[in-house]
């Protein structure tokens, strides 16, 4: 039997353990392996387990796509961060960003190593955790459409939801 995590946020919740439970009861019980079930309050922040799934799926990405982790990374700040810090006007990346588009407008040689390098340096650490479950929405739907199948361990799922 696979290993199952449940996060209990609502009644509804409940009721899917329960359910769970009574499926896998009558054929754990046959098989003389009880089921055994813990119960525990999840102990790291949201921020905390948004940024774990982060970097599993920039690892997973990365391996797929012939990248290690952070160059994943400065792929999907600058694809998506960017624009969200961009519209939420986080720390100084609004001016950043304006500098960036005037110099790509221009046509300046400067862009492309200046867009490395904040790209390279964007933190996830300033993002909220409204901003993040949105940001890893949308490297969802990118590896998705990329054709690159991400994992969502069980006990992370609820990082996608608020």
């Amino acid at each position: 039997m696979k290993t199952a995590v449940f996060t209990i946020k609502d009644h509804s919740d409940i009721t899917k353990t329960m359910s769970y439970l009574h499926t896998n009861y009558t054929k754990a019980n046959f098989e003389g392996k009880p089921l055994v079930v813990r119960i525990d309050q999840k102990q790291e922040t949201l921020s905390h387990a948004q940024r774990r799934l982060y970097w599993l799926w920039m690892t997973e990405y990365g391996k797929q796509r012939g990248l290690d982790k952070e160059e994943a990374s400065a792929f999907f700040k600058y694809k998506y961060l960017s624009i969200i810090y961009n519209r939420d006007k986080v720390g100084e990346y609004p001016e950043t960003f304006k500098v960036m588009r005037d110099l790509k407008k221009s046509g300046a040689s400067e862009y492309e190593p200046l867009r490395q390098f904040v790209s390279n340096r964007m933190s996830i650490r300033e993002a909220t955790t409204k901003q993040m479950a949105e940001y890893l929405n949308d490297i969802e739907m990118w590896c998705l459409k990329d054709g690159v199948k991400l994992t969502c361990p069980d006990d992370l799922k609820y990082v996608m939801e608020n």
